[in-house]
């Protein structure tokens, strides 16, 4: 019996460099063998050697954004086009931004066929770069491309490029590994439904899946001028302010941005609503709440904090409501029945222990209403989306009115679920609150307690879990579970991953450290040894550069009577008009350029910040920064830890626990 060959994944990439006389490389790495490759076009034989690598049924090509940059250009590599031809290509896939479809095309390109993924999509971030990723997995070297696209190399500079685009290979083999489980999903997925789904996002994996099992044909869709809210039986209550804000909603045409496809929110949504003493603002989004401004709560023997989230919102308020996007013949109908079935086979897989089918179904219902909204897509339906999102904010605002008719105070509101603070003798009301809203909506509501939550704002808070039981709640019964105890950090004080750029994440461990054992920073900062921690990077436009010093200057140059220019100004850049010279100006001595990514860590050096290469205005944030492209093994002597030691009690002041005055700074 013939041995099955293992397959190999190949990462690769592409560089094209130069002008007059451009270069053509193709980079590769075998991750499972560590063996590496570089192609070069005008070097004999290699373009062979890269073609046979390529036919070879043992390998998966991964990329990052490949499918519409890398892989049109190796088809015009094989198809036997020059490097000056290639570097034609490339500029306008950039400047055009071109798909991969309309290169082949425009370029009348042959389509080469082999196992290919691209991680561009299957990452979560939107229009993320390969560098920005690099430097949130906290990958040690970052680096950027150290010769202009336009040069003309020599075989001295051919090297660099090599080892430029060796770096690359090293950060797309890394986010592969990162992303390995989300890969893996797809890779099951794409056999259960007979479907390359491998390089699709999770919004483009539910609009195939559900294309293909709707039997919906064609792409985009028309956009509406208008659509309009009803609200579905579901939404029942005795406050007047939600009454009111229902008919306005009913009342409304909704116009439609025809730029991006989105219902535009109307004007009356601009006015919070006030339910007790909760102030609450509606949106096209999600519910959010404005009275949790820098408060801090705490449980005690007698008060209780929990949080209330809704189950699958979005794809519940879809089946329970019964909102169908308007599909051609009765396809809207099947559309809704396709997707309660994904729906109920998740909630078995989940019952049953399936994590892996969970996930993967999870994905689509998640998915699908991403693509609601997105005018490119198949099933678009802005009314529908806009059903779902009022409908969620409708059902939060009567929740909430209920729950604070208990004596209960309802601390925070946002998208899919609330946050309430009440004594525990009110408990038993306030789950039958929630009782007697899942049995009228079909909900399921699942309960987190916390033991303290600190908040800056909705969107920016920390919550520390307690270990007692918890309780789902729905249309059924009412089960007592025991919660997860990970620390919930959001927005701001969010864990770093790959949806976050690194901020000096110490700066939250200090603070979860405080909150959850009384430690000051200055007293827990020690046991952080781990370089990542203390970096934070920004997407520096055009690149930047970190000077040694400064140095007075006074060369400028009245260009015309009244109007003074500087030398070395760039062209665009204006004038200054006065009467009389301009003062001398400080100008960048020496120092360390860095690429479209900055990297850098607090320093007890006396460094100017990071500046913008194109204005030479500041990079923000970067004042007592030293810039750090290639992290160190290990803590560098120069390391400012009384400035991380300040910034966690900046925190702790703006999510409601002052602990110290101003004059106690270290």
């Amino acid at each position: 019996m013939k041995k099955k060959v293992q397959r190999q994944h190949v990462i690769f990439d592409t560089e094209i460099i130069g002008m007059k006389k451009p270069v053509f490389l193709i980079g590769c790495k075998i991750i499972e063998t560590g063996q590496v490759h570089a192609f070069w076009l005008h070097k004999r034989g290699h373009l062979e050697a890269f073609e046979a690598m390529l036919a070879s049924p043992n390998y998966t090509w991964v990329g990052f954004n490949s499918e519409h940059f890398d892989r049109p250009l190796i088809s015009a590599a094989l198809s036997g086009y020059k490097a000056d031809s290639i570097k034609s290509i490339a500029t306008s896939i950039v400047q055009g931004g071109l798909k991969s479809w309309q290169t082949y095309r425009e370029f009348d390109l042959e389509y080469f066929e082999y196992d290919h993924i691209d991680l561009f999509d299957v990452a979560p971030g939107v229009m993320t770069s390969l560098k920005t990723y690099g430097g949130r997995i906290a990958y040690p070297t970052m680096v950027d491309m150290p010769i202009h696209h336009d040069h003309d190399c020599n075989a001295k500079e051919q090297k660099i490029i090599e080892s430029y685009c060796l770096n690359d290979l090293g950060v797309t083999e890394a986010l592969y590994l990162r992303l390995k489980d989300e890969c893996a999903i797809r890779v099951e997925m794409s056999k259960e439904y007979n479907l390359d789904l491998r390089s699709k996002s999770d919004a483009q994996v539910a609009e195939a899946i559900l294309k293909k099992r709707v039997g919906i044909a064609g792409g985009k869709k028309d956009i509406p001028p208008y659509v309009t809210y009803t609200a579905p039986d579901i939404i029942k209550t005795k406050n007047k302010a939600i009454i009111d804000l229902v008919s306005q909603l009913e009342n409304h045409s909704f116009k439609i941005n025809f730029g991006n496809g989105s219902p535009v929110a109307p004007t009356f949504l601009d006015e919070p609503l006030t339910i007790n003493k909760g102030t609450y603002k509606c949106g096209i989004g999600g519910l959010h709440s404005t009275h949790d401004l820098g408060v801090h709560y705490e449980a005690t023997e007698t008060m209780l904090l929990s949080d209330f989230d809704a189950a699958s919102y979005y794809p519940n308020i879809m089946m329970k409501a019964g909102l169908i996007p308007r599909l051609a013949g009765n396809k809207g109908e099947r559309f809704l029945a396709e997707y309660k079935a994904i729906y109920d086979l998740r909630v078995a897989a989940k019952r049953s222990g399936n994590k892996k089918l969970a996930n993967m179904l999870k994905i689509v219902l998640n998915g699908t209403f991403g693509k609601l909204g997105s005018m490119f897509c198949c099933f678009y339906a802005p009314d529908l989306m806009l059903g779902v999102t009022i409908t969620g904010q409708l059902n939060l605002l009567c929740l909430i009115d209920e729950i604070e008719k208990t004596g209960a105070t309802v601390v925070s509101a946002n998208t899919d679920g609330i946050m309430v603070y009440y004594h525990k003798n009110k408990r038993a009301k306030v789950l039958k609150a929630l009782t007697d809203n899942a049995k009228r909506t079909g909900f399921e509501y699942e309960e987190t307690p916390y033991r303290k939550v600190g908040m800056k704002d909705v969107n920016n808070y920390l919550a520390i879990p307690l270990d007692r039981p918890a309780v789902i709640i729905s249309d059924k019964s009412t089960v007592k579970v025991r919660p997860k105890l990970d620390v919930k950090g959001k927005g701001l004080y969010a864990e770093k991953g790959l949806m976050k750029n690194p901020t000096m994440q110490v700066c939250v461990s200090l603070v979860v450290d405080y909150m959850t054992s009384g430690v000051l920073p200055e007293n827990s900062i020690s046991k952080y040894t781990d370089m990542e921690d203390y970096v934070a990077i920004r997407n520096v436009k055009g690149g930047g550069i970190q000077y040694d010093s400064y140095r007075l200057v006074d060369d400028w140059v009245e260009v015309e009577q009244g109007v003074w220019r500087r030398p070395r100004w760039p062209a665009l850049k204006a004038p200054v008009r006065r009467k009389s010279r301009p003062a001398p100006v400080e100008v960048g001595v020496g120092g360390t350029q860095f690429g479209r990514v900055a990297r850098w860590y607090m320093t007890t050096q006396a460094l100017p910040p990071l500046s913008y290469l194109s204005s030479g205005n500041q990079v923000p944030k970067t004042e007592g920064a030293k810039v750090c492209m290639t992290l160190p093994k290990s803590l560098p002597k120069d390391l400012d830890k009384s400035w991380y030691i300040n910034e966690a009690y900046e925190i702790l002041a703006a999510i409601g626990l002052p602990i110290r005055n101003d004059s106690d700074r270290v």
